[in-house]
């Protein structure tokens, strides 16, 4: 699936470029840029278009970086918890053995056939 999907990714990418490259040959008058403070006079089309294609392609690699970092940060918040939580479960764990042995030792725990701890009602103090 995910070689399909980058077959497809490079032929839409082939198609779009192939369209920007016959659409720059066939513009190449030259055209006034407004932008804000910013004017410019007598620059071709082709090249507004491809300074455009490249300043779109800069924002989507920034977009995608940010997004990793975000992501990456994620994973390792996410780590860090996870260790936190298997050694608190560890301990827990450990805690339940130790009280498991006092009550049999006391003589107030009885295991079940299929390995549960279940605890004996003692009579004696009630």
């Amino acid at each position: 699936m995910q070689a399909l999907s980058r077959i497809l990714l490079g032929i839409i990418t082939a198609v779009l470029s192939v369209g920007l490259v016959i659409f720059g040959v066939q513009n190449t008058e030259p055209v006034q840029i407004k932008f804000l403070n910013f004017s410019s006079n007598n620059i071709s089309v082709s090249l507004v278009m491809i300074g455009s294609v490249i300043m779109g392609a800069v924002l989507i690699w920034l977009m995608g970086l940010w997004r990793e970092a975000r992501l990456s940060l994620r994973h390792r918040r996410e780590a860090k918890e996870r260790a936190l939580l298997e050694s608190k479960n560890k301990a827990l764990e450990t805690r339940v053995k130790e009280l498991e042995r006092q009550l049999k030792s006391d003589g107030l725990l009885d295991t079940k056939t299929d390995g549960q701890a279940a605890t004996k009602k003692s009579t004696s103090r009630l």
